[in-house]
């Protein structure tokens, strides 16, 4: 292995030991010291790559909107209905938080430090713009009624992500599956409320 190839090998340890003690732990609960130590580096080797804590989270933060964007790439290279794209991109980010330590790791940074400096919600804030883009296509090409408005359709499936995130993560409510299932069945609901039919004028009068 080249110098290069080690130096690259153990900053991927770095990043991956971080996501993963940060996800679990907090921002708060997660140090320097312990990031060496779950990635098996030394103090300096871990500050060779990283000069504080912050930056970590910064790299982090990154590789968790390459996931995303590798997702949405994937959506937009097979024609699909806007609705269609935004239910697999919120099932996907359901399957993320419970297997991928980087995406897990920014939403709790988020939730927890996000009011203290918004360095924190760089991927929050990337997925809000791509759900924000599909609810718009899904508008534009007639999917959602005219009477819809795009905030409150939006913000539908945010609550319904976040919400989920942190309920499962506090341990409030533990699904009898994942939460990818358990947000298929929240969509699931809402299609057979779009098709049942609405009730006429003067109905039950």
């Amino acid at each position: 292995m080249t110098k290069q190839a080690r130096s690259e090998h153990t900053r991927r340890l770095l990043l991956e030991a971080a996501a993963v003690l940060l996800h679990q732990d907090g921002y708060a609960a997660t140090s320097m010291v312990g990031i060496a130590q779950a990635a098996g580096v030394t103090k300096g080797g871990l500050y060779f790559h990283f000069s504080s804590k912050d930056e970590i989270c910064d790299e982090v933060q990154i590789a968790a909107v390459d996931v995303l964007r590798g997702q949405v790439s994937r959506q937009l290279a097979v024609s699909r209905p806007a609705l269609r794209r935004l239910a697999e991109l919120s099932r996907a980010l359901m399957h993320w938080l419970e297997t991928d330590p980087k995406v897990g790791a920014s939403f709790r940074m988020a939730r927890e430090m996000g009011s203290v400096d918004e360095r924190f919600v760089v991927f929050s804030r990337t997925w809000l713009a791509q759900v924000h883009e599909y609810v718009a296509d899904a508008i534009d090409g007639g999917e959602l009624g005219p009477d819809v408005p795009l905030e409150t359709a939006e913000l539908l499936v945010v609550v319904t992500c976040v919400g989920l995130e942190s309920v499962v993560s506090s341990r409030i409510v533990v699904p009898d599956s994942d939460l990818a299932v358990t947000l298929g069945k929240l969509w699931r609901l809402i299609e057979l409320a779009e098709r049942s039919p609405r009730p006429t004028a003067g109905a039950g009068a």
